[in-house]
């Protein structure tokens, strides 16, 4: 499982984590705690997703990259 985390702090960026074994039987609660404590990230800043495949690469659509 994987966790992919959107951080609005100074930098906008999107990180995506293996999740370790142990790590994907968290709550909610638990896995702020994680993302907070563990991994640094300012869980008032940000916002979070758990899922089982990698993401893919996306495509911005109506921006200037699409001329």
């Amino acid at each position: 499982m994987y966790l992919t985390i959107l951080n609005y702090s100074d930098k906008n960026l999107v990180l995506t984590y293996e999740l370790p074994r142990f790590a994907t039987k968290f709550t909610s609660e638990e896995m702020e705690e994680f993302i907070d404590y563990t991994l640094g990230v300012d869980i008032n800043s940000c916002d979070w997703m758990i899922h089982e495949e990698l993401p893919e690469l996306t495509t911005i659509i109506n921006t200037c990259e699409d001329e």
